[in-house]
């Protein structure tokens, strides 16, 4: 069983070198656009996914070669690459964590189909810029490597305590329309009751 399953997608606007390490027991996943910074990398490939309408097609040509399994879909479908490919893991492997590095920035369409695939899934986005996973009811310490680290509610969030950051809550009510937890700093401990919590820790960007 692999521990930690590690989803490379697009956009293709990150850093790999700074971002990844290698773990044991590890599953390297490529998906469409990301799998080209798997090949250009010369990595393992466990699982490759897509339509590979995105990629170089000499990238297709190589997936049989050093992918140990290989599924295409088709170019037109009901749900994302990305979608189907974590609907497919979940399915199908047992596992402790999945990572999906990319997935933000790009297209916003894009993002809000994968910020839905949270509040499906226990699965975490990293860039070289931000960090998103969701948080289910209960206590948390969290130790924010980001200058900000923002709250929302993917469902409404009960009695909700955030203490240790720069800006404080008690007891609050945060509903999905809320945005008062905006940029936050720091780190701290986070308690709720009830509700899902999206959290969102992040760098300004320079263009």
């Amino acid at each position: 069983m692999p521990t930690k399953i590690k989803i490379f997608t697009g956009p293709n606007n990150y850093d790999i070198d700074q971002l990844y390490f290698q773990e044991a027991d590890e599953m390297l996943v490529g998906v469409d656009s990301g799998l080209e910074y798997l090949i250009n990398h010369h990595m393992s490939i466990d699982l490759a996914i897509g339509d590979f309408d995105s990629i170089d097609p000499k990238y297709v040509v190589q997936l049989g070669l050093i992918s140990h399994k290989v599924i295409k879909l088709e170019p037109e479908k009901n749900m994302t690459d990305l979608a189907f490919a974590i609907d497919y893991l979940y399915q199908n492997y047992d596992y402790e964590v999945i990572e999906v590095y990319g997935g933000i920035g790009g297209r916003i369409d894009h993002l809000l189909a994968n910020i839905n695939l949270l509040k499906r899934y226990d699965l975490r986005f990293i860039d070289n810029h931000n960090r998103v996973f969701t948080l289910k009811k209960g206590r948390y310490h969290l130790d924010n490597t980001h200058h900000y680290i923002s709250f929302f509610a993917i469902e409404d969030v009960y009695d909700l305590n955030i203490k240790g950051f720069k800006y404080e809550l008690d007891n609050y009510y945060l509903n999905a329309s809320d945005s008062i937890c905006v940029s936050n700093e720091g780190s701290g401990d986070i308690t709720f009751t009830k509700g899902k919590l999206l959290v969102i820790e992040t760098d300004d960007q320079k263009y």
